[in-house]
């Protein structure tokens, strides 16, 4: 999922522990083969080929769960969040090894083909509407993955757990006696946080731009982009949420990026269950109504760090 994958559990029996952990990064690795649109051979990128027929393409249920999750996220954000962004995110290339800037004419042309409207659901089907339209799960998939790699653990019977994709995690049970103490990173100094809480069954995610990026002309280029003009979304450089599944967590913390502050904590406060915390590009930090009520927050991190971007 071109990420670190962090998995830890609080378990007396090591082999156990063991077990579950192997299973939880096979279940994630089983995920990755059917959501990656860089594996040729995956669900997804053979239902990216059908979109040159627009033919209907009767997909698994893993696939059809978080394709679905996308276009809910698509309606409620207003388009801020669209997965249908793939023939955009191919033309940046961040995933290779030298990412540059596209030609202004295709990434015009590949906007024309994003629209989360466009992609037909029919029970277990789906097709996409236009002739070259692709789909990307990048903003979803992986905290979907993380979801059920958490199931998995608990199947197991381990009783206290968390997993770290990147930055996109979920922690469940108590670390001891305690709920787990987790810390958002700096968005400009990755060894520095600027905010830690506690989390017991919860997900947080965050999108920043100094994930996967690169600077041309003293220009910062990253990899979240806006759906509508196909260009690095340029108001935020990071958006946190805390939610009660990753995958969720995950799709909220792009919309707000991409919407940017004012829009961005005026549609999280719409939402029941979600908190958030939005960096904008000028350095000014914004919460969601109920972020400064979450449990062992300390926002000494930003205090003793402002961000000056």
């Amino acid at each position: 999922m071109g990420t670190l994958v962090e998995i830890t559990v609080h378990e007396s029996d090591k082999e156990l522990a063991q077990k579950a952990i192997n299973k939880s990064f096979s279940e994630m690795s089983r995920l990755e083969k059917i959501m990656s649109s860089y594996l040729p051979g995956s669900e997804l990128s053979k239902l990216n080929a059908s979109a040159e027929k627009k033919s209907k393409v009767s997909v698994s249920s893993d696939l059809l769960k978080v394709i679905q999750r996308g276009v809910y996220w698509g309606m409620l954000s207003n388009g801020a969040f669209d997965i249908s962004i793939g023939p955009a995110t191919k033309l940046w290339k961040f995933s290779s090894g030298s990412p540059s800037l596209p030609d202004s004419n295709q990434l015009l042309n590949a906007t024309n083909l994003i629209n989360y409207k466009d992609i037909v659901i029919d029970d277990s089907s789906v097709s996409l509407k236009k002739t070259g339209m692709s789909l990307n799960l990048g903003a979803i998939g992986k905290g979907y993955a993380v979801d059920q790699a958490i199931d998995v653990l608990k199947k197991m019977k381990i009783k206290s757990g968390l997993i770290n994709a990147g930055g996109d995690l979920m922690a469940f049970g108590l670390k001891k006696t305690k709920s787990w103490h987790i810390g958002i990173q700096h968005p400009r100094k990755p060894e520095q946080i600027i905010a830690s809480l506690d989390v017991k069954d919860k997900a947080v995610a965050t999108s920043g731009d100094y994930q996967r990026y690169f600077i041309k002309d003293k220009i910062r280029y990253h990899h979240i982009l806006d759906p509508k003009n196909g260009w690095p979304a340029n108001q935020t450089i990071s958006a946190t949420v805390i939610a009660n599944t990753v995958m969720d967590a995950d799709a909220v913390s792009t919309a707000l990026f991409v919407l940017g502050k004012n829009k961005g904590i005026t549609f999280i406060n719409s939402l029941k269950g979600f908190e958030g915390m939005i960096v904008s590009s000028l350095g000014s930090v914004t919460y969601s109504s109920g972020f400064n009520n979450l449990p062992g927050l300390s926002l000494e991190g930003l205090k003793n760090n402002p961000i000056n971007n």
